[in-house]
């Protein structure tokens, strides 16, 4: 239930910032190690925490008993018990979790961070700005990497026209999934969690920090991402699992820029994320790891990226920066909603496909994980890649036709390709 509006807490640049923590095992555990170097830097101070699976988080229990932190079982009942005592809450739960916790912690008047990707739908992302403008706060949604210098240096490298005009974008992601990841939680996997719209998969989890950097890299401004026109898509399942777990996925933006996208977490062999961005005179290669490269009338430049190892301690500080009221550039929900309505276009242009049991390879990886991969998926994605080419027009045996919609109009999920088993009640406004 949302609560009436509150006036909200104001802070002060010279006051540690007292941080509410909500989940503390899954990526929850990541939050924690962030917030905590910054506790211990002074920035911030433990104001509480919801723990929902105590059983499972005896080390945390014990590090907020030790340090007096509250401790609840319940978020809401921590932003009720703690009114006035928090500044900032931070939300790395459950997708189909976002939309509730962001609008009643706004709602409370607190400096709320969620975790990517903001919301499962469009109507979400809607419902949560319209708070957002009500009680005059920004929310700030976990893309990690577009709050690393070098993303806003590519943009500024794109708006100068060091490349020309960025005609194509090529994105290849394979990160193969064991059958644990997909068992750590109640909603991995899931389109729907019997309470909410979740719409998991390669490209609204794992590998959603690509969708939302092509969108941010394509907008003609430096703070504006680019809207999409069309979507083409296909999608295929090979897991046991209700969403997909392979897509290519191909769409045109508002400018014309088109970006071509291959991800996928059932190859048996690993190839980490590049983003190639195509210009007139010239490319811009993002890659996961190591340094960009800027390629221009011949010559090959590398520039150097953040430490992998410290892109989240980047974030939370240039959120504490923001919230502070210091300049710093944040991914706020105008630049994180591209990513909700390409997701929610690619499920509202096509069917998930299965691709048939005989070209499906049942693999033993590292500690004997099991990754149900497909035959021959990272060289067909490779080629996909590379020429541009649907599975279907590259000939794989078990692909199926792309699909295309427009969506330039496009304002809400309908859950158009959902199976009644998985989300019997209708999507709404």
């Amino acid at each position: 239930m949302i609560t009436s509006n509150k006036i909200p807490t104001p802070l002060f640049s010279d006051t540690p910032f007292r941080v509410a923590l909500v989940g503390v095992t899954g990526y929850g555990a990541s939050y924690l190690e962030s917030l905590t170097r910054l506790v211990d830097s002074g920035r911030v101070e433990w104001a509480a925490v919801t723990i929902v699976n105590p059983e499972s988080a005896a080390d945390a229990v014990a590090f907020f008993e030790k340090r007096s932190v509250p401790i609840y079982d319940d978020y809401l009942d921590m932003i009720e018990k703690e009114s006035g005592k928090i500044d900032w809450i931070c939300i790395p739960t459950a997708i189909g979790w976002h939309t509730r916790m962001v609008i009643e912690s706004l709602r409370r008047g607190l400096q709320v961070t969620v975790e990517k990707p903001l919301a499962p739908t469009l109507q979400d992302v809607a419902a949560i700005q319209k708070v957002e403008k009500e009680v005059g706060i920004e929310v700030s949604v976990g893309f990690q990497y577009a709050y690393q210098p070098e993303t806003w240096e590519i943009k500024e490298r794109i708006l100068g026209g060091e490349i020309g005009d960025i005609q194509l974008i090529d994105c290849l992601a394979l990160w193969p999934r064991t059958r644990s990841y997909y068992a750590r939680n109640r909603w991995a996997g899931k389109l729907h969690d019997g309470n909410s719209w979740v719409l998991d998969s390669p490209l609204h989890n794992g590998l959603c920090h690509l969708i939302n950097l092509i969108l941010f890299w394509s907008g003609d401004k430096l703070d504006e991402e680019a809207d999409l026109s069309s979507v083409k898509t296909e999608m295929y399942r090979s897991k046991p699992i209700e969403s997909y777990d392979t897509v290519r996925s191909v769409v045109t933006m508002g400018s014309g820029i088109k970006a071509n996208v291959v991800l996928s977490h059932s190859t048996d062999q690993r190839f980490d994320p590049e983003i190639h961005i195509v210009g007139t005179k010239g490319k811009i290669v993002w890659r996961f790891l190591g340094d960009y490269e800027v390629f221009v009338a011949g010559k090959r430049s590398f520039y150097p990226k953040s430490n992998q190892l410290l892109a989240r301690d980047n974030m939370f500080d240039a959120i504490l920066d923001r919230i502070a009221g210091k300049p710093a550039k944040i991914c706020t929900t105008n630049l994180a909603k591209g990513t909700v309505k390409w997701v929610n276009a690619v499920h509202d242009t096509a069917e998930i496909h299965d691709i048939p049991e005989k070209y499906r390879l049942p693999l033993k990886g590292e500690f004997s994980e099991v990754v149900d991969a497909v035959e021959k998926l990272d060289y067909y994605s490779l080629r996909s890649f590379h020429e541009r080419k649907s599975f279907e027009q590259l000939g794989v045996p078990w692909a199926v036709p792309a699909r295309e919609r427009d969506v330039s109009e496009y304002k809400s999920f309908e859950g158009k390709y959902i199976p009644p088993t998985i989300a019997p009640s209708p999507v709404t406004e």
